[in-house]
């Protein structure tokens, strides 16, 4: 047996049930594996360490009663500090919310701690999510485990740190405009963002309500599929939360891919592409046709949609902070969050609603797109992991980027709501990983789960670890 902290959840959940290891020697060893390493990575920034042994404990009684049950019963999981924990410190990554402690769990929180899965603690996250990087006033920077000095990604880099570092195989983050698949990639895990309002977001935070998914970052396709089991379905507490649905996502990972239209493009029809994330996310995409899908190269050709994204999200959060923080925020707020919102107070009632027009008119430039084809593959961002403190990379293939957003490949798919997830297909010159995008249709989980899983039969990266 491979040693417990190398082991993929379900795995542990496996031999939890079979009883060759306790809940409670599983969480031990994940905890050694974060003393060891965590002071390096400065992923988890608040250990959980007596509560979840408390819950795995309470796991291995259930299970001698009998009363256990689902595939990661007794695997641990960590929390996103966006998302609320009850009676564990969430600050969201800000000083204005440094000791704040929830009254109640998320939906998706409390789905996990009824699943049998101990909460191990919070990881790292910028101030609100604001930026594709992971530091902040509160806890410092979060280092990525293949190169200690090049960022996580972010939002969710504490999360895909974490992960990547095997201090716990699952993670929970959430993804406004590539939160989870950017530092999937920047960290060689998988992560996904299913379809928007698939896991309910509740408590709401009003400014990335109407673009953040709920979703996984983990070792392994099924262990993130079996965490959206347990996580997904309707909760009225969240009025955006899809109805109920018949798909065991786990099941579906079985699934064949034979015959799928698949497109593959390097961009989705904006920015360039770094030629080594390039060779390695084109020779991912022919690995789908040897799988028997019908690749070829198309784009919907979008343009930049960063002004419409941008429209969208900036009054939201900005009338957030000015209702919940004190009048003087900026003072103590990250620079480079912060940095976007005075387009804000310049913005008319008609920019935002041309902004929204703008979202509607990418959605019908895609829809026909997607009446044709089943996936659509491209990078999930330009580059590999660029430097620390950096909101994204400053140049791509030697030329300066036209916007910040430009780099990434993913916020038009929080805009459309569409499933999409980030799969490891390699390492560049440098040893740093790079990830492709799966895209699927509207409300299909399900395919992007089945492809991605097929390729991680073919392609799998599991085994790899950072030298730490």
């Amino acid at each position: 047996m491979a040693e417990l902290w190398q082991m993929s959840g379900l795995a542990l959940g496996e031999a939890i049930a079979s009883k060759e290891v306790s809940a409670t020697e599983v969480l031990e060893a994940l905890l050694a594996r974060i003393e060891a390493v965590n002071p390096t990575i400065n992923a988890i920034v608040t250990l959980a360490a007596e509560t979840a042994r408390d819950e795995a404990k309470a796991a291995d009684q259930k299970l001698a009663a009998g009363d256990a049950h689902g595939p990661l019963f007794g695997v641990p999981v960590t929390i996103k500090d966006l998302i609320e924990t009850k009676g564990l410190r969430t600050t969201f990554g800000s000083v204005h919310r440094q000791d704040f402690v929830p009254e109640q769990d998320a939906v998706l929180v409390e789905r996990l701690r009824a699943a049998g899965c101990p909460i191990l603690g919070k990881t790292n996250t910028p101030e609100y999510g604001c930026k594709f990087a992971t530091d902040n006033f509160v806890f410092g920077t979060t280092r990525n485990p293949w190169n200690l000095e090049c960022t996580p990604g972010g939002s969710s880099g504490g999360a895909a740190a974490q992960v990547a570092a095997g201090m716990g195989p699952l993670a929970v983050g959430n993804d406004g405009g590539g939160s989870i698949r950017v530092p999937a990639s920047c960290c060689g895990v998988y992560g996904i963002k299913p379809h928007f309002g698939r896991i309910p977001s509740w408590p709401r935070h009003n400014g990335w309500y109407t673009l953040n998914h709920e979703g996984a970052i983990a070792r392994t396709v099924r262990d993130a599929a079996a965490m959206l089991d347990i996580m997904s379905g309707p909760d009225y507490r969240d009025w955006k939360s899809l109805p109920a649905h018949s798909e065991n996502y786990l099941s579906a990972c079985d699934g064949d891919i034979k015959g799928l239209r698949v497109a593959w493009s390097p961009t989705p029809g904006y920015g360039k592409v770094d030629p080594e994330v390039l060779e390695l996310c084109q020779a991912a995409a022919h690995t789908f046709a040897d799988l028997g899908c019908e690749v070829e190269e198309a784009s919907p050709n979008i343009p930049n949609p960063d002004q419409i994204f941008l429209g969208l999200i900036i009054p939201r959060v900005l009338v957030q902070f000015e209702q919940e923080l004190p009048p003087n925020f900026y003072e103590q707020s990250d620079p480079m969050g912060t940095a976007f919102l005075p387009i804000g107070q310049t913005m008319s009632a008609k920019d935002a609603v041309s902004a929204i027009y703008g979202n509607y008119a990418m959605w019908d430039t895609l829809i026909p797109f997607f009446h044709k084809y089943d996936l659509f593959l491209t990078p999930t961002m330009a580059t590999p992991a660029y430097g620390l403190g950096m909101f994204g990379p400053s140049e791509v293939a030697g030329e300066p980027v036209g916007s910040p957003l430009e780099p990434f490949f993913t916020f038009p798919f929080n805009m459309t709501g569409q499933p999409a997830a980030s799969i490891p297909v390699g390492f560049t010159q440098n040893g740093l990983p790079v990830g492709l995008q799966i895209i699927g249709r509207p409300y299909a989980e399900v395919t992007v789960l089945r492809a991605s899983a097929r390729f991680e039969e073919a392609r799998p990266w599991g085994s790899q670890w950072p030298n730490l």
